[in-house]
């Protein structure tokens, strides 16, 4: 197949995934998604945490949040110097592909884009786990200086932080989506080594399954009814904005 087709699905690879992250956004303040409900959640969990003591378990549970951010940047580190290697190694490495039949023959140019395209996936995923890792490390401080139930604060001065804390985890995790999002997409991108027509399929399942986790799973359900919300209602603003 000409390499037109393979630039084609290139640009249509790319518009979907700009196109997808920005629809999940805007729908997600329109409707419940896995974002809105999460940060119904993180508001909830912020007012507790400012009629409770101890911190330790709200200090350890932000731990977790952020060695997951910190293990798929390590992930990432470890696939772009592989394929770092790879690339090193383009002739060699061509000379087994070919012996795959289904795998589409191509210039070297040509083979070595798509890699470069698999590594720029993964230093843009690297750079969303990594800021997110700092964003939580930003939520550990604010949980630290948090006021306590027996200092004589006014009641909307606490309210206000809890809503400011809770935004600062929705950006935190906002950033380890668009990491995780991109670890999905760069499936797609291993289909472009059999052949343009993949990429693009590749593309459109990668996206049909983000759509139905994010907006028709039945986890989003049962998040929506364990915070008391119908699911058949849009989002109600009020102080709980939806994140951005």
């Amino acid at each position: 197949m000409p390499p037109f087709f393979d630039w084609l699905a290139l640009v249509l690879f790319i518009t979907s995934w700009i196109a997808y992250t920005r629809y999940a956004s805007v729908e997600g303040k329109r409707r419940h998604s896995l974002s809105s409900i999460m940060h119904h959640f993180r508001i909830d969990w912020m007012r507790r945490l400012l009629r409770r003591e101890n911190r330790v378990a709200d200090m350890s549970a932000v731990g977790n949040l952020e060695r997951n951010s910190a293990f798929f940047a390590s992930a990432c580190l470890f696939a772009v110097g592989g394929l770092i290697t790879v690339l090193a190694a383009s002739e060699q490495v061509m000379a087994l592909l070919n012996d795959i039949s289904f795998v589409q023959d191509g210039t070297k140019a040509m083979w070595e884009a798509k890699v470069g395209i698999l590594i720029f996936v993964y230093i843009y995923a690297f750079l969303s786990f990594t800021w997110s890792m700092r964003q939580f490390g930003f939520l550990s401080v604010m949980i630290g200086s948090a006021p306590t139930p027996t200092e004589s604060i006014d009641d909307s001065v606490k309210s206000t932080f809890a809503i400011h804390t809770a935004e600062v985890m929705d950006l935190a995790g906002k950033q380890f989506n668009l990491g995780l999002r991109a670890f999905y997409f760069s499936l797609a991108v291993v289909g472009w080594f059999i052949g343009p027509f993949w990429f693009v399929a590749g593309t459109v399942i990668i996206i049909a399954v983000l759509y139905r986790r994010e907006f028709r799973s039945n986890t989003l359900k049962k998040l929506i009814r364990a915070r008391g919300l119908d699911p058949n209602l849009p989002i109600h603003s009020g102080d709980e904005h939806p994140p951005s």
